[in-house]
């Protein structure tokens, strides 16, 4: 891959993997974080992906790995004592009173609710993604949408 190339992925596609980042991490530090640390591992891996497969999936997994390892990392340097680390304050907007709801899912269920509604991907795509029956991916689907009515109210 050029620098050009390069150039163009993170151009079409950062702001979208950021959103995620965002959306799975729920700190704004962590999420940028994971997304430099993605686009790092695709410029240094660029030689083993497929170029017959679509880029979006395999940037997708990528950040989502990003995402979890540093989560993890972030746990084992901070352990928790019930104290959140980045305080939000409330607010009156409902876009981030739903995305408060989504970060609270369990990542079950939170990655493909924000694939599906943030991202627009097909439920077949998920599936794929995810490697998991499209039956078990609505399942999930349903279930995190139940999951938001309850933490959020009856208007999702």
């Amino acid at each position: 891959m050029d620098r050009s190339q390069f150039q163009q992925l993170y151009t079409d596609f950062a702001p979208d993997l950021y959103r995620m980042a965002l959306a799975i991490t729920g700190r704004r530090e962590l999420a940028k974080d994971a997304l430099q640390e993605t686009f790092l591992r695709v410029y240094r891996f660029s030689s083993t992906y497929d170029s017959n497969q679509p880029v979006k999936p395999w940037l997708y997994r990528i950040l989502i790995n990003e995402c979890r390892r540093l989560q993890k990392k972030e746990a084992r340097s901070f352990p928790s004592n019930g104290l959140e680390i980045e305080q939000s304050t409330p607010s009156r907007e409902p876009f981030s009173d739903v995305m408060d709801a989504v970060s609270k899912l369990p990542e079950t269920y939170r990655v493909p609710f924000l694939l599906k509604y943030m991202d627009g991907w097909k439920e077949y795509e998920i599936a794929d993604f995810l490697s998991v029956n499209v039956n078990t991916l609505k399942s999930r689907l349903a279930k995190a949408r139940e999951l938001m009515r309850t933490s959020y109210g009856e208007g999702v």
